[in-house]
């Protein structure tokens, strides 16, 4: 069984650390909107492209009405 810091006797155990990683964001992010948690990405980011970027979701988010069909006249 991996241990906390997720080594093994070869070395590094990436299975471990991706659950590791998995359950620490999931409770940090717990209850937050979309919006809020893309945000929260992003403030976590190291890239400064994705951290400083607009988020998308303060547009107004457009819905779309499919025709009506040809035999409901």
């Amino acid at each position: 069984m991996p241990t906390k810091t997720s080594k093994t006797e070869r070395g590094f155990d990436a299975v471990a650390e991706s659950r590791r990683w998995k359950e620490i964001v999931a409770g940090a992010t717990a209850g937050m909107s979309i919006a809020e948690r893309m945000a929260w990405f992003r403030s976590q980011s190291s890239v400064a492209a994705i951290r400083n970027r607009t988020h998308p979701a303060a547009e107004p988010l457009l819905l779309r009405e499919d025709p009506p069909d040809k035999d409901a006249r």
